[in-house]
């Protein structure tokens, strides 16, 4: 009976003087928790939504997994090590990477370059697939060929296929001549060393979604990039599609004891700086959204605080009636964890709803560079909802931890003597 009593005494005095369910002096508290919850799942969904933006955008350029010798020198069977891999179900494609001169006229730029076998590295790249756009919905990564599509022919009788800002650095278009230089003087002549030139015609350009790819990257034939690496039948690596881009890493596992001698790399390790930026903002933007909910929480110890000075003769009362302290402290958190309750649940519902609204029409975006907008992404994770409650509760317990001690100040016998 005691129990229930405390249950009754508890939403007396959270429904005020008016008999409300939650009273007015109760709902500054009840606005503060929610916004703090909503603040806490909103931007971890925006951080894991960036996270896996940017994961699909360097997957989509490159591959999930890379495999290159141990020792990281050229790989000259990598025939049959695409095979073993093959008979994994996955796709394959060698690469030669060269960092390269691009000139077009009087313009020089820079550019990392990869000998590519066209047909194979189709197959597990987006950025030399057609172009389409939004196929899928707001959260869709646009990448792939914008110009013309590419003649694998004309590419692999001495194509080149150009990122969308590297060919406007060049102010470069489909069929344009160019030449493809090597800063170093290795070829010999007979005037001495002279750096290695080819001259090729542009093949296609492809967006990447990267700006600093799109700035950076382009593709040759794979002989050509043999040729400026100096390179007879040999590769520096293979790129891995999977098509399982959660379980890459089960996959480098797997592909490590398959190629003895070989080294394979996830993803993740491709642009490691980019990734664990995203994963430190993301720890650090939660932290300091934990912190203000802690502030918020602060409303809840005071509105209870509050709480105890005003019921104080009436809690004298119910002490001398035969209350122990400990109902009295359980009337206070069951009052904090039906407020936190109510709190977390409008937070969590309007959350929700925010967050639908953006992933399915994309109402928030943001200058992803100076001619490129990104649709703000959003991706909600259980987990990270599970740790936010949790921690919204906890915060919420220890918030009314302080105005339940005072509870021990409460001497029932001066109260009556006072009131006689």
């Amino acid at each position: 009976m005691r129990n229930n009593s405390v249950l009754f005494l508890a939403s007396r005095y959270l429904s005020g003087k008016r008999g409300k369910w939650i009273g007015k002096s109760h709902i500054l508290t009840v606005s503060g928790i929610a916004l703090g919850v909503l603040a806490l799942v909103a931007v971890s969904s925006v951080m894991n939504g960036l996270r896996n933006d940017m994961q699909r955008r360097i997957v989509g350029t490159f591959a999930e997994v890379r495999v290159s010798a141990a020792d990281y020198q050229p790989i000259p069977d990598y025939r049959s090590v695409m095979a073993k891999i093959d008979n994994l179900k996955h796709r394959t494609a060698p690469v030669v990477r060269t960092e390269l001169m691009l000139k077009n006229e009087s313009v020089i730029v820079p550019t990392m370059s990869f000998g590519i076998d066209y047909a194979k590295h189709k197959e597990v790249s987006n950025t030399l697939q057609n172009y389409i756009d939004n196929p899928f919905g707001v959260n869709t990564v646009h990448q792939g060929i914008i110009s013309t599509p590419v003649n694998p022919e004309s590419f692999e009788a001495g194509g080149i296929i150009l990122g969308a800002g590297l060919a406007f650095q060049l102010n470069a278009m489909v069929g344009d001549r160019l030449q493809l230089i090597s800063p170093m003087f290795t070829e010999p002549t007979a005037f001495g060393l002279l750096p290695k030139i080819r001259t090729l015609t542009v093949s296609g350009i492809f967006a990447a979604g990267m700006p600093e790819y799109d700035q950076m990257y382009s593709y040759v034939p794979l002989s050509v990039g043999q040729y400026f690496r100096g390179y007879g039948d040999e590769v520096d690596y293979i790129e891995v599609k999977t098509g399982d881009l959660n379980h890459s890493k089960v996959v480098t596992q797997r592909l490590d004891a398959l190629l003895p001698g070989y080294l394979a790399t996830d993803w993740s390790s491709l642009d490691p700086s980019l990734y664990e930026a995203i994963r430190f903002e993301k720890l650090i933007m939660l932290i300091i959204m934990l912190f203000m909910y802690v502030i918020a929480s602060f409303n809840l110890t005071g509105n209870m605080m509050k709480l105890i000075a005003q019921k104080k003769r009436e809690l004298g009362l119910l002490k001398a009636i035969g209350y122990k302290e400990e109902d009295l402290q359980k009337l206070f958190v069951i009052n904090s964890l039906i407020l936190s309750s109510v709190g977390i649940a409008i937070g969590s519902v309007v959350a929700a709803v925010a967050l639908f609204f953006q992933y399915r029409f994309g109402l928030i975006r943001l200058s992803f560079s100076a001619t490129d907008q990104i649709i703000l992404p959003v991706s909600f994770q259980w987990l990270d909802f599970i740790f936010i409650v949790i921690a919204a509760y906890v915060i919420a317990m220890l918030s009314v931890w302080l105005p339940i001690r005072n509870l021990r100040k409460i001497n029932p016998v001066q109260l009556i003597r006072q009131n006689a």
